[in-house]
């Protein structure tokens, strides 16, 4: 009977429900949220698309021979490459929607005890239709952005606004760079 209860017990605290951002598969939305309230001394999660393009694709002989061109539609032409090598394949059998990415975080700017870093980092991809050119050939119009999910520290300091600055870097490309406030209220 003490074990039941017990077991129940913990299947109860386990449903307690957690606030925005408190773990990372709950997180703020970055672009909705540009100052955050939270309590003091617990870390943060907070998650952001960058990048984002959408791309064609054109498979330029028969299936299963991969060779076909990729031509980014809208946005800077400065793409060094695009993150998927192979969007028709990987849209034609649903595998790749997402491959880590090489980013670092540096940081610019923080008050003592305030941190940020890379909880995690993918390239995600979308696919759209497959369908067939006037030609025959294959083609293939998807989109890809960069999704970045971030912990931030929070340390045990008084009640107030503080504000980080960063920024993310892709090699000697830098992607980004935010700014952002957090108001701590006084624990939970």
């Amino acid at each position: 009977m003490r074990f039941t209860l017990a077991l129940f017990v913990l299947w109860l605290a386990a449903c307690a429900p957690t606030h925005l951002g408190s773990v990372p598969y709950y997180p703020y939305n970055l672009d909705d949220f540009p100052i955050f309230t939270s309590p003091a001394g617990q870390p943060l999660y907070g998650w952001r698309r960058y990048e984002e393009r959408r791309w064609t694709a054109v498979a330029r002989r028969p299936p299963g021979a991969f060779d076909f061109s990729i031509i980014l539609e809208l946005g800077h032409p400065h793409w060094p490459r695009p993150p998927f090598p192979n969007p028709v394949d990987a849209c034609r059998f649903a595998r790749g929607e997402a491959q880590p990415a090489s980013i670092r975080l540096v940081l610019l700017e923080a008050p003592p005890g305030f941190g940020v870093r890379l909880q995690e980092a993918n390239y995600k991809l979308s696919c759209g239709r497959l369908e067939r050119d006037p030609e025959g050939f294959e083609v293939l119009r998807y989109a890809t952005w960069l999704e970045v999910l971030y912990r931030f520290e929070i340390p045990p300091v008084a009640p107030g606004t503080y504000g980080l600055r960063w920024q993310l870097w892709e090699g000697e490309r830098m992607l980004a760079e935010e700014d952002r406030r957090f108001t701590l209220s006084a624990g939970r």
